[in-house]
């Protein structure tokens, strides 16, 4: 019985595979053709590969109206580039911020924890004079 599910497992296993891959594609102008919600659902639902298709895809369409489009697409991206790198320095910011918190949490810690020694050494030494 183990051996004809293994089996059948093995035989299902790659028509799956290629069941996935056969599912259409979207292309630029359907992208282009979309109401706007379902376009950001669509894009959110690419791959790497496939989104860089699609700029490709885009760009052909849109240079037969606009002939400067690389030169917009370019500004777009370096803009773009631009803002992600601003968040994230931001975001750096902050990090640091929490890391200087919690180094000061910790030397005061460590602090207390010497002081507290400290005394009660002096204390134990109080008692056996």
């Amino acid at each position: 019985m183990k051996q004809f599910l293994t089996i059948l497992l093995l035989l299902i296993f790659p028509i799956l595979l290629f069941a996935q891959d056969g599912k259409s594609k979207v292309t630029a102008i359907e992208l282009l053709q979309m109401e706007e919600s379902a376009a950001f659902n669509t894009i959110g639902k690419l791959s790497k590969e496939d989104a860089a298709e699609l700029i490709t895809q885009v760009r052909g369409t849109a240079r037969k109206e606009y002939a400067q489009v690389d030169k917009f697409y370019l500004l777009i991206s370096h803009l773009e580039s631009i803002k992600a790198i601003e968040e994230e320095q931001a975001r750096l910011r902050s990090l640091n911020l929490v890391y200087g918190l919690g180094l000061i949490l910790v030397l005061g810690l460590l602090g207390y924890i010497l002081y507290s020694q400290r005394k009660t050494i002096q204390n134990l030494n109080q008692l056996l004079k």
